[in-house]
């Protein structure tokens, strides 16, 4: 496998993490408004919940797209490929273990 398929690997590794924290908030958000017991308290619940769900969605988007980017440059751009993707998911899970 090349570098490249690697980092691919790798990001796509860390958009699924997100999309799969980004469910879990959600499913947490609508479980505490249910738990609310009065409609004040479910409303900043689920205004906080929302906020957190919106950041994660706003993280794999903007992810997608460098994955994209990622996927279309060449081989030949291995540092560049490191640098989105240390961009993307931070410099230690970009490093080559």
């Amino acid at each position: 496998m090349s570098l490249k398929d690697e980092l691919i690997k790798k990001a796509e590794a860390q958009l699924d993490e997100w999309e799969k924290e980004a469910d879990a908030q959600k499913a947490r958000a609508k479980a505490k408004a249910a738990e609310a017991r009065n409609e004040k308290a479910g409303a900043d619940v689920q205004q906080t919940g929302s906020d957190a769900v919106r950041s994660l969605q706003d993280r794999v988007s903007e992810g997608r797209k460098k994955l994209d980017e990622m996927k279309k440059s060449s081989e030949d751009n291995v540092d560049s490929l490191r640098k989105q993707l240390s961009d993307l998911i931070g410099p230690d899970k970009a490093k080559k273990k």
